[in-house]
């Protein structure tokens, strides 16, 4: 940028007709989109508010690090007028401005981009203050909303630490004020420093202290590391194979995230970059005695994505005493999809195989989340655990959170759930 072009924002101006009446008309919508659009910045978000009014118009604004975005729509008339504001030479409206398009369906637009605090009009920084000005600490905030009408706020500083778009995903890596680094993937969060060690912790542990001697171990999808990490700590274990289709998970968790991906480099680890659709169609039979399939999105689609046929061959490929292990939602947040997880487990394995147990997550929405244990043959989580071989374990690695009370505390069903695994009706199960 030339001496009298360089400035220290850019202001976008835009007007977009022939929009989707019924997106522009919906503030649900609005906000998430805005929301989406502002982290296509790499600036996070501090807040955002949203306002409806009479007959059909919504009006909102979204405040970022020194930036903002600002949108009014006339549902009546198909029509948003949007302004976008980036500081930083770095930042870049545009994005914004792409992906509001795309989401609004505008079929015409005008825009106006101005230069906001022309350089060669402002003093030069030789002249500026040598110290910084002393200003109270604010923080912003990351918002992870879902389709299910709430979400989580995250405070974080720093900005973003790093963005990258894999060939499968959008990744995103922010330094938080309570959790530590967290990692998004697709704007949801998928693990946080200060946190993560609940859910791979009790993801693992349950299983492989109820199970009298696993040794041959698969991981669906677990590039980050943290399920492999935690497998690694029972000696029984002779093989562990690690299925992740995007590389790119396994590289930023090794340069963001080494406390959970402290195992990735392990000899008993054999870490293969493919589809595990495609690994467990060809999989010999009987070949693996525990199957944790740690999907990627917690929420909504991703804890269903993988097809009947790719369960069918999760059973054929666990041993005689076989145990899966799988995320299965939020029973309050995503009611449908856990009915729809379990049906299919019934399906499979039997309703009397299939038990379904919680753990406290603050990062993932509802702050209450489910794991399915799904038994090929006689092994039972409760029955089968040994108390003492799991305290003991718990001490000599020094758990954070998995010890035999929490284990058998983490089957005690509420009633909500239990009406809706009780509710399947038997034609529901083949």
């Amino acid at each position: 940028m030339n001496r009298q072009t360089a400035a220290l924002a850019k202001h976008v101006l835009v007007e977009y007709y022939e929009c989707n009446s019924d997106k522009i008309r919906d503030p649900d919508f609005i906000e998430k989109t805005m929301i989406e659009a502002a982290h296509t910045t790499g600036i996070a978000v501090s807040d955002c508010v949203i306002h409806s009014f009479a007959p059909w118009g919504v009006s909102g604004a979204v405040v970022m690090g020194e930036s903002h975005l600002t949108i009014h729509t006339w549902g009546e008339f198909n029509f948003a007028s949007v302004d976008l504001y980036t500081c930083g030479e770095n930042s870049d409206p545009w994005q914004e401005f792409n992906h509001l398009a795309k989401a609004l369906e505008s079929k015409n637009f005008s825009v106006m981009e101005f230069k906001r605090g022309i350089r060669h009009l402002l003093p030069p920084l030789e002249e500026l203050p040598k110290e910084p000005f002393k200003v109270s600490e604010r923080l912003s905030w990351y918002h992870d909303l879902d389709p299910y009408g709430f979400g989580l706020s995250i405070q974080v500083k720093d900005g973003c630490l790093m963005k990258k778009q894999s060939k499968f995903q959008k990744l995103e890596v922010y330094n938080t004020k309570k959790y530590g680094k967290m990692l998004l993937q697709d704007g949801k969060v998928q693990i946080t420093e200060h946190d993560e060690f609940v859910y791979h912790e009790m993801m693992v542990h349950v299983p492989f202290l109820s199970h009298p001697n696993a040794k041959r171990i698969l991981i669906v999808t677990g590039g980050d590391g943290g399920v492999a990490r935690e497998v690694l700590k029972h000696e029984s274990v002779e093989k562990v194979v690690l299925l992740e289709a995007d590389e790119a998970i396994i590289e930023t968790s090794k340069k963001f995230f080494p406390s959970v991906s402290s195992a990735l480099d392990h000899p008993k680890l054999e870490i293969l970059i493919e589809d595990g659709t495609s690994y467990m169609r060809e999989a010999a039979e009987g070949s693996f005695d525990i199957i944790f399939i740690d999907s990627p999105d917690p929420m909504g689609p991703g804890v269903t994505s993988f097809d009947d046929e790719f369960y069918k061959n999760c059973f054929k490929v666990l041993s005689e005493d076989g145990i899966l292990i799988t995320q299965s939602a939020s029973p309050s947040g995503a009611p449908n999809e856990f009915k729809e997880v379990y049906k299919k487990y019934y399906n499979l394995f039997g309703k009397d195989k299939v038990h379904c147990f919680f753990v406290e997550t603050p990062t993932y929405s509802t702050g209450s989340w489910t794991f399915s244990y799904c038994s090929k043959g006689s092994v039972n989580p409760l029955t089968n655990l040994s108390e003492k071989r799991a305290d003991d374990f718990s001490l000599r690695h020094d758990l954070k959170c998995y010890n035999p009370e929490m284990h058998k505390a983490a089957f005690a069903v509420p009633n909500y759930v239990r009406d809706i695994l009780f509710g399947l009706k038997s034609e529901d199960i083949s």
